[in-house]
């Protein structure tokens, strides 16, 4: 399935957001140039939404793409995990993050410490094949 096709899947249930601007979105690379090109291009088909997570943590909140630059910032990511880069959370305690080798991490925001980020995903992508299936068995 491709990145469009897995956003407009009827079968996979959380609530997503209207598209991104384009100006947002080329605010948003100028910021924060890291970004990897699937995030970007999943922003401009749903600039954010929630729902249950077929992994752990069981739930994602992505931000707002308009916010997602300004959160970073204000979650302090750069003093705290240098060369990652937040757009989201679980819903609680987890920042979801793209590690600087690209992969999505989870990372507790209480110590907000690299060493104990979790993969969750080897890229946006496959992250997004998560989306709306439900929380994982435990």
């Amino acid at each position: 399935m491709t990145l469009q096709d897995l956003v407009r899947d009827p079968d996979a249930l959380w609530t997503r957001e209207p598209p991104a601007e384009p100006a947002v979105l080329a605010a948003l690379a100028a910021a924060l140039p890291a970004l990897p090109a699937d995030y970007l291009a999943f922003l401009a088909l749903s600039g954010g939404g929630e729902g249950d997570l077929g992994a752990d943590p069981g739930w994602f909140a992505l931000w707002p793409a308009g916010e997602v630059a300004a959160l970073h910032v204000q979650y302090e990511i750069p003093t705290y995990l240098p060369g990652y880069t937040g757009f989201g959370s679980n819903g609680g305690g987890e920042l979801l993050a793209f590690a600087p080798d690209g992969r999505v991490v989870a990372v507790p925001f209480i110590p907000m410490d690299s060493a104990e980020a979790v993969e969750i995903a080897p890229r946006f992508t496959d992250l997004v094949r998560l989306f709306g299936r439900g929380a994982p068995a435990t």
